[in-house]
């Protein structure tokens, strides 16, 4: 596991998580000691646990096994530092972050709503109903530092920050114009054309010769059961009684001289194979084919020259998808970003080798996957109002929001104190109760 991986996850998790950190006004309890301090607003050490439950309840939806020392205690860095390393301090700036939020929010003179305030109190009225009085209400949120009283209180933070936001940025960032984010997608994200020469096929459906079967096709190009017969190069059969041989479906069965099925290749289609997972089965290509395939990469590479994005589109139209021989396109444009948070390490690794190069420069990305050869294209003037490109910024405005907010709070959250020696006797994070509830 690599932080990497987890690290757009976070993002996310964190949030959730942290939305609550300017809670420092009213103390968990009269004995829990301050950690962090803006200002006069503190957030208690009881609180910072509550926080973190949050978050080691996310990565146990996330699928992370939290419950074992072996993955809080694994080495993540050249610093020797470990998950639980990372996560302590990594809520512990988001705890910055939010007490500086909070005092924005005083300084602005803004006050809630009342439609926020009742949605928390519509909350906090199912919680009470789920747990049947408040003394059992309390019992469980004792697990994580706190009441129903100071959960409220947590709320009614959270809804200050977002409301907030909303302030600044308009309701889901309506206030951001196209020509910002256009700019933040020039200066953090870059698109593409790519060809990927796969190091794997998929595993097919097979007879009892062990051949590959090929099914017909509907109208509407979904396979059918149907077994699709190459009836120009194969011929029929019959059985013992003189009858011809027909399949399960009543149909004609042709067989090649070799006493193999004649299937119709050209226009039949291969079924793939699911594991117990449900992920489609593949198998890695042999030594001799993966070097075939890095041949044709590179072949790529050296056939087309810097800029010629003619060229290279020909390229892309003339290995238009084809299993056979594994070359597999994308004549789209494609979009990543380039903060090391997409959703697989080779997405970063095709990032990395673009973020610094010119529109026109061509790269070769080995991967699990295969070979990635991709020439970088110029940002489209169109990018964000082109609903073709749509779907690679479903996330454009929360990553605004946050670049934008984060500058805001830098200079409130530089004036942030933290007691050293109250965050060292804190619980571990295999220590503190998985927070999935509240």
């Amino acid at each position: 596991m690599k932080i990497t991986v987890l690290r757009r996850f976070l993002a996310v998790a964190l949030c959730l998580a942290m939305l609550a950190g300017a809670l420092g006004m009213t103390a968990c309890s009269a004995k829990s000691p301050t950690l962090l301090e803006l200002d006069g607003i503190a957030i208690t050490a009881n609180q910072y646990q509550f926080f973190l439950s949050r978050v080691k309840g996310s990565l146990y939806y996330a699928g992370y096994n939290v419950e074992s020392s072996d993955f809080w205690n694994m080495i993540i860095n050249d610093q020797n530092s470990t998950y639980d390393d990372y996560f302590r301090n990594a809520v512990l700036e988001d705890a910055r972050r939010y007490l500086a939020a909070l005092t924005i929010f005083e300084e602005k003179g803004l006050v809630l709503p009342q439609s926020y305030l009742d949605r928390i109190d519509k909350n906090m009225e199912e919680y009470l109903r789920d747990a049947g009085s408040k003394s059992a209400l309390n019992t469980l949120l004792s697990a994580y530092g706190v009441n129903a009283d100071i959960l409220r209180e947590i709320y009614v933070i959270e809804a200050k920050y977002d409301y907030l936001q909303t302030v600044i940025y308009g309701e889901d960032g309506k206030l951001l114009s196209a020509d910002t984010r256009l700019a933040y997608l020039n200066e953090h994200a870059v698109c593409f054309k790519q060809v990927l020469i796969r190091s794997f096929d998929y595993v097919y459906e097979t007879d009892l010769n062990g051949d590959e079967i090929y099914y017909r096709l509907e109208e509407n190009n979904a396979k059918v059961n149907n077994i699709a017969y190459d009836k120009v190069n194969g011929n029929v059969r019959l059985d013992e009684y003189g009858k011809i041989i027909v399949d399960k479906n009543g149909d004609d069965v042709y067989y090649l001289d070799d006493g193999s099925i004649a299937y119709d290749k050209e226009n039949g289609v291969r079924a793939t194979v699911y594991d117990e997972n449900g992920d489609l089965k593949t198998k890695k290509y042999s030594t001799e084919e993966l070097a075939a395939h890095k041949e044709a990469a590179q072949e790529i590479m050296m056939s087309v020259e810097k800029g010629d994005y003619a060229a290279f589109e020909a390229l892309l139209e003339e290995y238009e998808i084809d299993d056979e021989d594994a070359f597999v396109t994308d004549g789209a444009l494609c979009f990543l970003y380039t903060t090391g948070d997409n959703s697989y390490d080779y997405l970063n690794d095709i990032a990395d080798a673009l973020v610094d190069a010119e529109a026109g420069d061509m790269a070769m990305i080995t991967s699990e996957y295969g070979y990635n050869v991709v020439m970088k294209y110029e940002m489209p003037a169109d990018a964000v109002t082109n609903t073709d490109y749509e779907d690679w910024f479903s996330d454009l405005t929360d990553r605004i929001i946050a670049k934008q907010f984060h500058t805001l709070c830098k200079p409130y959250m530089e004036r942030v104190t933290v007691d050293d020696e109250v965050f060292a006797t804190l619980p571990s994070m295999k220590e503190i109760a998985t927070n999935t509830s509240y």
